[in-house]
């Protein structure tokens, strides 16, 4: 794990801002064949300080030609800055300039070509300016804190749209070509301007007066709708739950190719990825929805209301992340957002143990783009969850539409949120400093002595002791329930029940005690709400945990099933099997059989088979991805069956796939390479048929995951075939090209190809890895770079004793677990 700030980590804070921008208006001819750009921009820019005679606005290599406008100008470029200099204006005073550039841009604008490796891909331009890339295609202040109005004119080839965001005040043609003028008129960001060019098929639908619009690619828009048809019952929810009107006349969602990722919220027109286009077989088990709520969330979150600085993104993305779950409670019921939640917190905590721990509200990073990580959106959205529940669904709401009418078009820090919630009589100024700026979360272990009886949570985590309230539940032999709420702040908290007649006498503390003087525990619970952002483990009698696992609600179960797995008995099986093929809602299952796979013993694989007869492909899923931690030799046909079975969701059969390369025999070789020719949703089967191959680590398979890694493969082939690679970095016809793959076009390729030279622990891999994190265009990828080269060095510093240790403790915990296994089949003759 490295330290979220890497060397040459510094300090940023929101500009100075002498000036503001009023409008943009540009004028845009994109030239296809050679990738660049004509433009003549106008930028109305209105003084704040007195005596203004330098404006300094952001333009990363574009190539000025002039610059007109009232009085004597000059200027020059300086490190992708652009120095105007002008006679001087007073605060208020006001200035049109008038910039003719042209550009080749690296980022920012891409044009999007057919070759003859993809003779099928759509021609498109489609401009990207999160975090800081539209200084690439226009000169602006490319800061969030600045909001302007804009035009946007495109002059195109017939053929093609020009899609932007605002109203279309006009199409005509002009010179054998089309040009479409749009008009924003609600200030925004620099980060949030869109142009899209392309042959798209527009579907258009209306709700309560407001356009919606959903551009995509001619030759992909069978079932398009699919992932567009509750974009109407999304917009109702958000309007319905913030109390505040969706702010634009038109929402426009473009469809395109290669995008640099799955969505960007640019105002009222999100640009999405063509890997959010599915059938109707994908659709049982994948859905768009996650993807359309979050940038249609934005609209208010990160557009309406927008982060001040960039080390307040949280504002934008944690938001959207949580309304994105929110929509989730509304349009699948409550048990489906609990579990939501569970798994997004899971996503965090990955980050968090992998990689880094970071204080949400950070200004201290090299590039901006480094923020948008799992703890902006999920630790993020979690913070969020905790508010919620701490004040209530009510008072939430108040907070939310309070929030947004105070700071409607304008920009936010955390600390503005913050008074919002106050005004409603709470006090935050803890919570924020807590969640929010400091790094980490509770890693609670609880213990529980049942005689005397007392709870002990401990904070297992090496960094910050937490403070918070836990809810705690006791349930009772004879059926009752007694709640509790203890105040966490120590590295260890005790408590005692009161479970006497005599203890109320003494103290007036608690209320509701059981009312015999011994009452016997059947099991508690922790956190039954989930209200507190947490890893927990419930070090509890084996007893309890299986009750919990048997009768609480979603939350509990998914802890005791996650924390019962320390007990590997056949009665623990038993439970997670009963539980697991009950009608019992479906993540509950699939945490079950994730239990049963991490057990591996002789039962719970005897489980998991039985689990089979189960529908649910979710659930089918995890129990097929659990087989596959045995490795089991008899696991072949079961798993080869599902695999050439078209009735399985297209996941099930990909995971079948890797579970069968984990088996390591030599036999289901034949079978995944037939699955690497078997077609399905963004060639899922595909890719982890390509990871089952590279398990076996058979050199006659080399070869076929080389040429599968090469430009001209679907890019999810690709980036699979270039994680298989690591398996074979040691030799070197792999290492070369992995070395080579570090210079792909495609920014995943290139970030896949780092993860594998760092899988493998290359050393010589060092030179390369510096050199990418040096030059490489895309700040995500020299991150990751920067990254691997640390944990290698770390590697290498670890004396080879330590690692033959570690690879010791491992199989003697595989051991503890037979022998555990076996003593219960001797205690039940």
């Amino acid at each position: 794990m490295t330290k979220f700030e890497l060397i040459g980590s510094k300090p940023h804070y929101a500009p100075l801002k002498p000036f503001t921008i009023k409008h943009m208006r540009l004028e845009i001819e994109p030239l296809f064949e050679s990738s660049e750009i004509r433009c003549k921009e106008y930028l109305t820019i209105s003084a704040i300080m007195d005596r203004v005679d330098k404006i300094i606005l952001d333009a990363a290599e574009l190539n000025i030609r002039s610059i007109k406008g009232r009085g004597n100008i000059d200027f020059k470029m300086l490190n992708d800055k652009l120095y105007i200099y002008i006679d001087a204006l007073d605060s208020g005073r006001e200035l049109t300039l008038e910039i003719t550039y042209d550009a080749k841009p690296r980022r920012g604008l891409y044009f999007i070509k057919a070759d003859e490796s993809y003779k099928e891909k759509n021609i498109q331009v489609w401009t990207q300016g999160e975090a800081t890339d539209s200084k690439y295609w226009f000169v602006t202040f490319d800061h969030p804190d600045i909001k302007f109005t804009s035009e946007i004119i495109a002059k195109v080839p017939k053929q093609f749209i020009a899609i932007s965001n605002g109203k279309l005040i006009k199409s005509e043609e002009v010179d054998d070509k089309r040009v479409y003028h749009w008009l924003e008129e609600n200030p925004h960001s620099a980060y949030i301007t869109s142009l899209v060019i392309g042959e798209f098929v527009k579907i258009e639908e209306w709700y309560k007066g407001i356009e919606l619009a959903y551009y995509i690619p001619k030759n992909r828009k069978d079932n398009a709708m699919l992932s567009f048809r509750n974009t109407k019952d999304m917009l109702e929810f958000f309007e319905e739950y913030t109390g505040t009107k969706y702010p634009y006349s038109k929402y426009s969602q473009v469809v395109v190719e290669d995008f640099i990722y799955g969505g960007m919220e640019n105002i009222n027109t999100t640009t999405l990825t063509m890997d959010t286009l599915h059938d109707e077989k994908a659709s049982r088990d994948f859905t768009s929805d996650h993807l359309i709520s979050h940038e249609l969330a934005h609209q208010w979150f990160g557009d309406l209301v927008t982060c001040r600085d960039w080390q307040h993104i949280w504002l934008n993305e944690g938001f959207a992340t949580y309304f994105e779950a929110l929509y989730w409670e509304k349009s699948r019921g409550r048990d489906e957002f609990n579990y939501y939640m569970l798994q997004i917190a899971e996503e965090y905590f990955e980050e968090a143990s992998k990689r880094y721990k970071r204080a949400i509200v950070t200004n201290i990073y090299k590039n901006p783009d480094e923020l948008f990580d799992r703890h902006t959106y999920e630790k993020g959205a979690c913070i969020l969850h905790m508010i919620r529940k701490s004040i209530g669904d009510i008072n939430f709401r108040k907070v939310i539409k309070s929030y947004i009418e105070k700071f409607r078009l304008k920009s936010v820090e955390s600390d503005d949120f913050r008074r919002c919630i106050e005004e409603y009589g709470y006090s935050m100024q803890q919570f924020f400093d807590q969640w929010l700026r400091t790094p980490g979360h509770p890693e609670l272990r609880v213990e529980l002595n049942p005689d005397i009886p007392t709870i002990k949570i401990i904070q297992m985590q090496e960094d910050t002791i937490f403070t918070f309230p836990l809810d705690i539940k006791v349930f009772t032999i004879n059926g009752k329930v007694y709640n509790y709420t203890i105040e966490v702040n120590s590295k260890e908290t005790l408590f005692t029940f009161p479970l006497s007649i005599e203890n109320e006498i003494k103290s007036k503390e608690f209320t509701l005690y059981p009312t015999t003087k011994h009452e016997e525990i059947a099991y508690i619970s922790i956190d039954d709400e989930n209200k507190i952002l947490k890893k927990l483990d419930l070090n509890i009698p084996k007893q309890m945990l299986i009750e919990l696992l048997k009768k609480g609600n979603i939350i509990e179960r998914f802890y005791a099933a996650n924390s019962i797995v320390r007990y590997t008995s056949s009665d623990v099986v038993d439970a997670l099997k009963s539980v697991m093929m009950s009608n019992v809602f479906w993540g509950v299952a699939v945490e079950c059989a994730k239990a049963l796979g991490k057990i591996k013993s002789d039962d719970s694989y005897k489980a998991l088979i039985e689990g089979l007869r189960i529908e649910h492909p979710k659930v089918r899923r995890a129990i097929v991805k659990s087989l596959g931690e045995f490795k089991k030799k008899e696991s072949i046909d079961i798993l080869v069956k599902i695999l050439y079975n078209d009735n399985e969701s297209y996941f099930v059969q990909a995971e079948a796939a890797l579970a069968l390369g984990k088996i390591k025999e030599k036999s289901v070789l034949t079978h995944l390479t037939h699955a690497l020719n078997m077609r399905s949703f963004n060639e899922i089967i595909a890719s982890n048929a390509l990871l089952g191959i590279a398990e076996s680590k058979d050199d006659e398979m080399l070869e076929i995951i080389i040429e599968k890694s090469k430009y001209g493969e679907h890019h999810k082939i690709r980036e699979a075939a270039t994680l298989a690679l690591s398996k074979y970095a040691d030799k070197d016809k792999a290492y070369n090209r992995l070395v080579e793959l570090l210079n792909d076009r495609w920014f995943k390729v290139r970030i896949n190809a780092i993860k594998a030279l760092e899988e493998a622990k290359i050393e010589k891999a060092l030179s390369v890895l510096e050199d990418v994190a040096n030059k490489d265009l895309e700040p995500r990828v020299r991150r990751v770079a920067e990254e691997a080269i640390i944990s290698i060095k770390e590697y290498m510093k670890k004396p080879k004793e330590i690692s033959m240790l570690e690879e010791e403790v491992d199989r003697l915990k595989s051991k503890e677990v037979d022998i555990e296994r076996r003593l219960d089949v001797l205690e039940r003759r």
